[in-house]
């Protein structure tokens, strides 16, 4: 068997896996020291599902991703086709960068991006196991069995990460036919599902779906009304229009833009749906495993809301070098003959070709409570999983993740401490949070209303919060971009201090600029005819006026933050057996036991768990193992 040896080995090439390796390029910075080993290197950065990136919370996680030195943010503007920032009619809290991409575009930038480096060694094949070894009682993962086209590779590497989406035994369904593939026209990676079966890694089994897409020249697309983008689209990356720089757009938007169009379906299509229920998958027993409830197909929108005639679509182009149209707001399995019905007798779509029909795939799981926030699992030491093999939904989600499991990869490599980020620093932070707090009966979706500290964690503040703790990393000093990205933040700094400086003690209409800011009807073109020395980026000004508005509730939400801080950092000490701690209720023994969390913070947020629980938890491990005073013994 041939053989070759990397720090770091991912697996698969989906939006975890090439972040993942992306970070671990970012702090190893050697010639092929990442693999990254995937079972079609053409389909690398595949669009799935909705060619589109962002959303509410979602793009925020995606802004924190480029925040700590990720490539989303930079495929994204490279490949976006609408950008359009959603809720803005509330606050800038909850404001959701969004963009529909080119989705032949965002897989070009992404290939381009990941051949850029010369430490990520593209590996085409399909792995078969995890390598292990036994060390002080427990194992260690010490790489990968793969199947390649040349023959059997065994890949020595010092972490492994699993990013594997839905291929673990992926199964597609449309109507009564089934077939083996975690996408269309892929297969399914059932190998590594029985490795860990046999490993004793508890999994599961979910569902996601998509929609069908259409042939935009049968569509009556001038009749349909207008779905268009912002006037100013606001690009992701901090580093977009910077020149010179390989992998960055030099121009925002970088292409052409497009608008997409909205319909809707009706009340024959619902009354088919419900005649055929029996025919769908979710419906007749074929499929067991629970979907997204926060995204649910069409079939489950029809029954759990009798009373709606209809329901909106989205026609959202795929590219300008196709088209192809993605229903957005359809997703469905039914057979081929309700989906045609489903399709004409929506407005504009009466003569609609549809070039592929939804379908549904359901594939296994590793529940997360078997990770620990770093990602790292709890039985096998140096083996991380990312994406929606940890029961997440969504491109970003998965993303984010593989930043996490990269970073901690290396360290764990490296002998260095692990890295969390928290509930408080990012929307990262509170995803793997609570995963490892709350396993997911349905794919993890992240939403605004997840994030108690969402006033601290908006979408223009995340190099703020996060480009800092990039550079303390390691993952800015390696790279031309990381060093452009590290110089940016530096000007931004500046910048905002400067408008800071200009705004205290300055008066407009006989009142200090300070109070004339808070006003709603404040905006960043008058604070410029205010001050018109201040040369700063629109970025800049928008910040400074965001914080200043909400001052008054982030000093709250800071000092909420510092008096729950002792709590979140104490550990649980690891002598610790929940079935001798006198006292605890049963729901919260069991919630321990299965969960182990790593801090009393985490402890308490556990479902079944509650402040009494907590209580006497520390008591018992104030007193040390088997009863003796130990001050120091919880951590």
């Amino acid at each position: 068997m041939r053989s070759a040896r990397f720090e770091i080995a991912v697996v698969g090439g989906g939006h975890a896996g090439l972040e993942a390796a992306w970070a671990a390029a970012n702090l190893l910075a050697r010639d092929r020291s990442v693999a990254l080993v995937t079972l079609d290197p053409a389909k690398t950065g595949e669009m799935s599902c909705n060619p589109a990136i962002g959303g509410l919370a979602k793009g925020q996680i995606v802004r924190e991703i480029d925040a700590l030195g990720g490539l989303m943010g930079l495929a994204a503007d490279a490949s976006g086709i609408q950008f359009k920032v959603l809720n803005t009619s509330k606050g800038p809290a909850v404001h959701g960068p969004r963009c529909q991409s080119d989705k032949h575009a965002y897989a070009e930038a992404v290939r381009a991006l990941i051949a850029s480096r010369p430490e990520i060694a593209v590996i085409a094949g399909s792995v078969e196991g995890v390598r292990t070894e036994p060390v002080d009682g427990g194992k260690v993962a010490t790489g990968l069995d793969v199947a390649t086209p040349d023959g059997d590779l065994r890949v020595e590497a010092g972490a492994v990460v699993l990013t594997t989406g839905t291929f673990m035994r992926g199964l597609m369904h449309t109507g009564d036919r089934k077939t083996p593939g975690g996408r269309h026209g892929e297969g399914a990676a059932s190998a590594i599902s029985s490795w860990l079966a046999a490993h004793g890694f508890e999994l599961g089994r979910l569902k996601t779906g998509t929609p069908p897409r259409l042939r935009k020249p049968t569509i009556d697309w001038g009749s349909l009304p207008l779905a268009p983008g912002d006037d100013r689209p606001v690009p992701f990356s901090d580093l977009t229009g910077s020149a010179g720089l390989a992998g960055v757009p030099g121009r925002f938007p970088a292409i052409d833009q497009v608008d997409c169009r909205q319909t809707k379906t009706s009340p024959e299509a619902h009354e088919l749906i419900r005649r055929n229920l029996h025919r769908a998958p979710m419906y007749s027993g074929e499929i067991d495993a629970n979907g997204p409830r926060y995204c649910p197909s069409l079939e489950d929108k029809v029954v759990r809301f009798p009373d709606r005639e209809s329901h909106g679509v989205f026609l959202e182009p795929e590219g300008l070098r196709t088209d192809w149209v993605y229903c957005n707001g359809i997703s469905s399995s039914l057979p081929a003959d309700v989906q045609n019905v489903i399709v004409r007798t929506m407005p504009g779509c009466e003569r609609a070709e549809i070039l592929r029909y939804g379908y549904a795939v359901e594939y296994d799981t590793v529940r997360p409570h078997q990770i620990n926030a770093t990602g790292e699992t709890r039985s096998v030491a140096r083996l991380f999983l990312a994406g929606q093999i940890n029961g997440t939904s969504g491109y970003e989600e998965a993303a984010a993740q593989g930043v996490v499991a990269g970073v901690n990869a290396v360290r764990s490599v490296r002998g260095q401490p692990s890295w969390e980020l928290g509930r408080d620093e990012a929307y990262i932070g509170v995803l793997m949070d609570d995963l490892v707090s709350k396993t997911p009966v349905e794919p993890y979706r992240m939403f605004t209303s997840r994030a108690e500290h969402r006033l601290l964690l908006r979408a223009d503040n995340a190099a703020d919060r996060l480009t800092p703790v990039a550079e303390a990393l390691g993952l800015l000093a390696t790279t031309d971009l990381g060093r452009a990205r590290s110089e940016r933040f530096a000007r931004r700094r500046r910048e905002i201090a400067a408008i800071d400086q200009a705004i205290d003690g300055a008066r407009l209409a006989q009142q200090p600029l300070d109070t004339a800011i808070r006003r709603s009807d404040f905006t960043p073109a008058d604070l410029r005819a205010a001050l018109p020395e201040i040369d700063a980026s629109d970025a800049s000004v928008f910040t400074v006026m965001t914080d200043r508005r909400y001052e008054a509730y982030v000093a709250r939400q800071r000092a909420e933050i510092r008096r729950h801080a002792a709590m979140e950092r104490r550990r649980v000490p690891a002598w610790i057996d929940y079935g001798l701690v006198e006292g605890l209720r049963a729901e919260a023994r069991a919630a321990l036991a299965k969960f182990r969390p790593e801090t009393f913070g985490r402890a308490g947020r556990l479902e079944g768990v509650t402040p009494a629980d907590v209580s006497i938890l520390l008591v018992h491990a104030r007193r040390g193992p088997a009863g003796r005073p130990a001050g120091a013994a919880a951590g």
